[in-house]
């Protein structure tokens, strides 16, 4: 466990999306750490020292050299909108009890607006109160949008799923998250609620996370359910939320992105994966995510401000423009 703070220069970063860094702390001993290790480790802890702030972003634009391919946006201007915050009190020490608290973290590293669901609705039953009880706790907040947690209603048809959708968006919720290992990934359960919210486009954040965290990973046959949602539900917004585990999300993830319009993931799995969907497929299918309290939200932050690439117009797009595209599109 490495308890030093460490900073972190802008060709030290470079060198670790290359490959690996090398990292000199204080007493001169030189520690490796390979991209696994750099992005799971208690390094997130310092992540926030990879920000380059406001002033240091405008020094490397007045330094860059003429010809160079991108500059640094500030944090700023890139307008973050962070998609997968957790909310309230639970026995972890890292939690977010209260909206004040989050609010001084986002504005630690200059997010703008966070899509935020409760952690209780995620964990303990009847999941309505932790979604009732996030709109008292959010209430007054401009800056946190709510998302409720939602499971399909065990009566089959059309309207009980159109009951529950019809009270969220009248309660002023836009957004919501399916806890999918709760009930399974069977698309014949999951049918009647996935209808309705597509007729709203309504923007659904797939959870693979156990009770306790959002932080998840896909099996074979959740890739292989997801591939059939995906096909049957065209015109609804997926968002692979918080997927992780092992090196990355599921090799064959990625080839459902190729072969979809509508499934899009975040950033908080291994670098490679977001980046490619980027560069190969759209930086509009990435969307900008913390996890936060489970994951630190430095590093991630600093991923997308130096990701070598891409323009400021993308790394935009992927901060905060493409949530807002989908929220801004719900019926």
């Amino acid at each position: 466990m490495i308890s030093k703070k460490l900073s972190y220069g802008k060709k030290q970063f470079v060198e670790w999306v290359d490959g690996q860094i090398d990292l000199q702390s204080n007493d001169e001993s030189v520690m490796v750490l390979t991209r696994r290790k750099f992005v799971l480790s208690s390094l997130l802890t310092a992540g926030s020292m990879l920000i380059g702030s406001e002033s240091q972003s405008k020094v490397n634009t007045a330094n860059a050299t003429e010809g160079a391919p991108q500059k640094m946006p500030g944090l700023k201007e890139l307008k973050l909108f962070d998609s997968c915050v957790t909310l309230g009190q639970f026995t972890a020490e890292n939690c977010i009890s209260t909206s004040d608290q989050l609010l001084s973290i986002m504005d630690r590293y200059f997010i703008d607006e966070a899509l935020v669901h409760d952690y209780h609705a995620r964990s303990v039953y009847p999941m309505e109160h932790g979604n009732q009880r996030l709109l008292g706790a959010i209430r007054n907040h401009p800056r946190l949008h709510p998302v409720w947690v939602l499971e399909p209603p065990i009566v089959p048809g059309r309207k009980p799923a159109e009951k529950m959708v019809n009270e969220m968006l009248a309660s002023g919720v836009r957004v919501v998250r399916l806890r999918l290992n709760s009930k399974g990934l069977f698309p014949w359960v999951w049918d009647d609620l996935l209808m309705i919210l597509e007729e709203h486009r309504i923007p659904s954040f797939l959870d693979f996370g156990p009770q306790t965290s959002t932080q998840g990973s896909l099996t074979d046959h959740d890739v292989d359910a997801l591939q059939i949602i995906v096909k049957k539900h065209p015109n609804l917004p997926l968002i692979l939320s918080h997927v992780m585990g092992g090196l990355g999300i599921h090799a064959a993830a990625m080839y459902l992105v190729y072969r979809s319009q509508n499934l899009y993931l975040d950033i908080t799995g291994i670098l490679e994966y977001w980046r490619t969907v980027a560069y190969n497929v759209s930086p509009e299918r990435v969307l900008f995510a913390s996890g936060m309290p489970f994951t630190d939200p430095g590093i991630l932050v600093s991923n997308v401000q130096y990701a070598l690439g891409l323009d400021i117009k993308a790394k935009k797009m992927i901060c905060g423009d493409n949530l807002r595209k989908l929220t801004g599109a719900v019926q």
